[in-house]
Order: C-alpha cells, then structure tokens, then sequence
C-alpha cells in the first residue's frame, strides 16, 4: 500500500495526462475492505484519468464469467477509474485511443491479435495495455508467452506492459516493473570475502515508473524508493568455522539489521562436514524477514570427488548414529536427493524419523 501512495503521489506531482496501471493492482484477488478504501481515497486525489487492466493477481476469469465482474468492475461502479477488458476494450483521450486487455491463460496470441484488430478507431495514436511475460532479456524462452516482435506487428504506437517485475523499455514498449522488490536477485547485492575482508556492492534494481511523451515517443523512468529494504548478502570462505566466522558475520550483519527490511544470508566454502544449518546461529531481530542458506562443501575434497554416502554416513556416525543406521539413512538420501532437494527440513527429517522406525 505504501508503494502505491509513494507512487500515486509522484504522478500528481508530475501532473501526468493519464495514469496507467497494466494490471495486479492488488495482491490477492478478494482484498481486504480497507485495502479497496485506501486505494479508492488515494485515486481521488488526482485530476487525469485512472486506467487499469487485470493481472493474474486480481481476479480469477472464471469470477469474471460467473458473475459479471470482478473486485475491479465493483472499484469502476463506484469511482471514476476506466477498466479496459473484453467487454469495455478502449478508451478515447483527445487523439490518443487505450487498448487494453486483462492476463490472458492461454492462447494469448490470439486472443491479443483478435482483440487488436477487430477494432476501429480514428484515433492518431494507438497504445496498446496488456500484462503478459515478454521474451525480455534473461527469461527463458520457454517461459515467454509472447515476443516483443509480435506485439510490434499489432501496428500499436506504443505498448504498455505489466507482469515481468523488472523494469525494462525499448522503442515504443514499457514494463516499469513493480514499484517494491520482488525477489532477493533484485535487492542490492553484498558479498563479503571473510578470509580477506574484501566487499562488493552492487545496488539494486531500480524501481519506479514510466513518464511517456506521447509527442516525441520518448519515456522518462522516474524512480521511487521502496518502503521495505531489501539487502541479499553473500560470505565467502576457504574454511569456514563456526567459532571465528560466526561473531564476524554478525557483526556486519548489523548494518543491515534495518527496521522492516528483507535480508538474505548466504555462506559459501568449505567445512569439515559440509552444509549445515546455521538460521538459529544467526537470527536478527528487527527485519521482517530473515533467511539463512549455507553453500558449504566438505574441506579439501572439491564436490565431484567426495564419496558422498561414506561422508554422510561419517557426519551422522560422529553425532552418535550407529555406524550401520548412519550407513542406512547415507544410501537413502542418495537414492532421494532429487525429492529431497525440493522438501523443507522439517519434512525431511519427518521422512528420515520413518525409515528409522522401519528398520
């Protein structure tokens, strides 16, 4: 909610012609009554047209078909905003025609190009208002619904695009990415050698919006600060040890121990017994969110090369397994490890607790 105030704001203050949102307005498709009333006072406050369309986030098509209308249709019967869809697919502003479709599940290019064209407008400019995956640089193309070529053969002036949380434009197309971080590979970037005490930084994806002159085809990124800092903090080390490296990474974790923030720990090297789980080693009080991952491999012995069964087996023997239930449970993490892989601790240990009572 704060992100879209800090942004609201900033587009009054530019005193912009439109305000375009290209869809997942709200998180969740049935927002709290007091969300819906905060974002109804919020828009009220600006002089230009309202705009949106509908993001995955929204509303589900079948709420839509069901009932006639979704948590967008009840903010249009009450507020001045347009909400462009299948059934109210453009609006006209002076020479300039908006047109827009929600999140499209599948068949998304032909259901945009049927959308497209079947419409006639006199309108000189044309901008086109979708929330779809683009093949942006970086996603996978089998993740792509649709091409940022296809979207300019549309004969569209301009494309304005929700979804993808990054920001990125080229000639005549815009995705402003989402105006607070989405995910720790977008926050600012801290890797920390602790042998060397060496830092990098690098910042975090910029977040914003769009300001478009719809005379020169130019569009501006106006910038605003996320209200929850995000910080994805990386260790490295040759040997890591528990007794020195832990006070250490506390200490520089403190920098980062902001009110409200998010903060990713990641420990990377080599130790006696490999990954080990360290979150109740480092816990912080303050940040909304703090999690721990460790990317530990035994010492001396480099990953292809470790017997991984006879290491495993040793770790849990020196921890007072017997040497043939440790042997056991080795083997059978190996034969699992791709299960394993994607199961959270407690299951697996809940996994391991019922092999144990077997044999």
């Amino acid at each position: 909610m704060d992100a879209f105030v800090n942004v609201t704001q900033k587009v009054g203050e530019l005193q912009a012609d439109a305000y375009v949102m290209a869809g997942d307005i709200f998180d969740k498709y049935r927002p709290h009554p007091g969300i819906i009333r905060r974002f109804l006072k919020e828009i009220s406050s600006l002089d230009c047209p309202i705009i949106l369309i509908r993001g995955n986030h929204d509303s589900p098509q079948i709420l839509f078909e069901r009932y006639g209308g979704d948590t967008l249709h009840l903010v249009r019967d009450v507020s001045d905003i347009i909400y462009l869809n299948r059934r109210t697919p453009t609006y006209e502003m002076g020479e300039i025609c908006f047109i827009g479709l929600g999140y499209i599940g599948f068949n998304v290019r032909q259901e945009i190009a049927k959308h497209v064209q079947g419409l006639k407008t006199e309108k000189m400019i044309k901008v086109g208002v979708f929330h779809q995956l683009l093949d942006y640089p970086g996603v996978p193309e089998d993740r792509a619904e649709i091409s940022r070529g296809f979207l300019k053969g549309l004969d569209l002036d301009y494309v304005l695009m929700g979804h993808y949380h990054v920001a990125y434009s080229e000639h005549g197309l815009f995705n402003p990415g989402s105006p607070e971080y989405w995910a720790f590979d977008q926050a600012e970037q801290v890797e920390v050698n602790l042998d060397t005490g060496e830092k990098t930084v690098k910042p975090a994806k910029e977040r914003g919006f769009y300001l478009i002159e719809t005379e020169n085809g130019k569009g501006q990124f106006v910038e605003v600060k996320p209200n929850r800092p995000m910080f994805n903090v990386t260790y490295e080390t040759k040997s890591f040890d528990e007794t020195t490296h832990i006070p250490k990474i506390r200490e520089h974790l403190e920098k980062y121990n902001i009110e409200g923030a998010m903060v990713k720990t990641t420990i990377r090297g080599r130790h006696k017994f490999g990954r080990m789980n360290l979150s109740k080693d480092l816990i912080l009080e303050k940040p909304l969110i703090h999690t721990t991952a460790t990317r530990l491999v035994p010492t001396g012995l480099l990953p292809e090369k470790v017997d991984i069964i006879k290491a495993q087996a040793d770790y849990l023997a020196e921890r007072g397994i017997e040497k043939a239930d440790a042997q056991k449970i080795a083997e059978w993490v190996e034969r699992n490890k791709e299960r394993l892989a994607d199961m959270q601790s407690k299951d697996i240990l809940n996994a391991l607790r019922k092999v144990l009572k077997k044999q």
